[in-house]
């Protein structure tokens, strides 16, 4: 079904934006390393498009977007074992700051190609983002999240639990790359891998046995019944291993 599902929505940014003007329709993260958690994992794309498609915001135009968003919207996202299909649409030539490329071995081109000002960037740089990322952005997001939790109802605990999810997942990642030789590697494996690897770096602490039962209760609560309860027990979990983190990114 995967396969049915990339190539509709291939089909769907070359009608909406024309042939000519998509450079390249890439897919990473876990659909294409491994290491999704059915009914949790996104599954992630990377659209590049001519200039020509975005207006004098750097934004794709509202029109473009009710007619992609019409052709994805009904695919059979959930059936396939994704909480929803998530893509970024990019002019090469205007990347965002943070920008440090796909690491190879972590995407597949589904159309077109990787454009050459998206490959990826140097270890030096992509080890310079993850201290950051440690030192000063965790801390901020983090308290961000913990600050919106406090009149979060039981409807809004799936997003907000998936949103804690992904630093979860950049934070088990930078903990391990930011001084590594082989950090654009790194970014190639699937999180459990990660995860693993995390583990034999700090095996006495509590972070990574944190971060491993964050992702067991994501196993269990994108079942088939979603457990309120557990989403709070979970998102607890996910803070304290974040807040571990957090310290460990200060004595670097």
């Amino acid at each position: 079904m995967i396969v049915d599902l990339t190539l509709a929505f291939v089909r769907a940014c070359l009608d909406v934006f024309g042939e000519e003007r998509v450079e390249g329709v890439i897919l990473h993260g876990s659909a294409h390393k491994g290491g999704g958690i059915p009914g949790y994992s996104d599954i992630d794309f990377m659209v590049f498009l001519a200039p020509s498609c975005f207006n004098e915001r750097g934004q794709v135009p509202d029109e473009e977007i009710f007619a992609f968003q019409e052709r994805i919207g009904p695919l059979p996202w959930r059936e396939a074992g994704f909480f929803h299909p998530q893509a970024y649409f990019y002019d090469a030539l205007r990347l965002p700051e943070w920008w440090t490329g796909p690491s190879p071995g972590s995407y597949r081109v589904l159309h077109g190609r990787l454009p050459d000002e998206a490959k990826p960037t140097t270890t030096e740089r992509l080890r310079a983002l993850e201290t950051r990322f440690l030192r000063e952005d965790l801390s901020r997001h983090l308290d961000a999240m913990v600050r919106n939790f406090i009149d979060a109802d039981d409807a809004s605990q799936p997003r907000r639990v998936r949103l804690l999810g992904t630093d979860v997942t950049r934070a088990v990642f930078a903990l391990i790359s930011y001084d590594a030789d082989d950090a654009l590697a790194i970014w190639a494996l699937p999180k459990f891998d990660a995860l693993a690897r995390l583990e034999e770096r700090f095996p006495e602490a509590d972070g990574p046995t944190l971060a491993r039962r964050f992702y067991d209760q994501m196993a269990q609560l994108y079942g088939e019944t979603f457990d309120a309860e557990l989403a709070r027990d979970a998102f607890r979990t996910g803070v304290a291993f974040l807040r571990w983190a957090e310290q460990v990114g200060r004595g670097l």
